[in-house]
């Protein structure tokens, strides 16, 4: 049967940072990446960082380390919602594919269990419920060069996109605002053409 994990270097490399932690402290830190995961804005980061620098300490790794630890782990259970897999698969794979040690393995297979129907119920929201684009504003302006001997100015132009989506019920906004310079905004004008082409093709 093929893998639903997608190993990667850098899979491996937190592997081998789970095999190392401390048995009691691992599952406290994964119980609450899913317990967030659950949760909504997507973006909500499941450690502030005074709780990021506590963990450092605790669990003695430096901050580049914890980093790869909390991104994977919350990788490896999106896979598993994506995968709608059984917890005995889960923890079957991550032992063979990734080398986790047994117990390490356990604990995912364990912490899927509790939190799997808040994760999966939380992904299918976001796709009933996905990122709208909801008002777009634009100016132009100039830029002075860097090096001011040439005189020369840059035209940029400032879009600013403002974002809608939905937690539990309320709406919730956000605003991206983006710059482009006359040949980006060429490229991006071309790559939205496209687009359109095919969406008038699927008519």
């Amino acid at each position: 049967m093929a893998s639903s994990i997608t190993a990667s270097d850098s899979l491996y490399k937190a592997a081998n940072i789970i095999n190392g932690l401390d048995e009691s402290k691992f599952p406290l830190l994964l119980s609450r990446i899913a317990q967030v995961m659950q949760q909504c804005p997507d973006d909500k980061k499941p450690f502030t960082e005074e709780e990021q620098e506590k963990l450092e300490v605790s669990l003695a790794l430096d901050k580049d380390d914890l980093k790869l630890l909390i991104e994977s782990s919350t990788l490896i259970l999106q896979q598993a919602a994506y995968h709608m897999m059984k917890p005995t698969v889960l923890q079957q794979q991550l032992h063979d594919v990734l080398g986790l040690k047994e117990e390490k393995a356990k604990t995912f297979a364990q912490v899927w269990v509790n939190s799997a129907k808040g994760i999966v119920e939380q992904r299918r929201k976001k796709s009933v419920f996905p990122v709208q684009l909801e008002d777009v504003r634009w100016k132009l302006g100039l830029q002075m060069a860097s090096d001011v001997q040439l005189k020369q100015k840059i035209p940029k132009a400032t879009f600013q996109f403002g974002l809608l989506s939905y937690c539990e019920g309320e709406k919730i906004k956000e605003n991206i605002t983006l710059e482009f310079t006359h040949d980006e905004l060429f490229e991006f004008h071309k790559k939205l053409e496209a687009i359109q082409s095919q969406l008038d093709a699927l008519r």
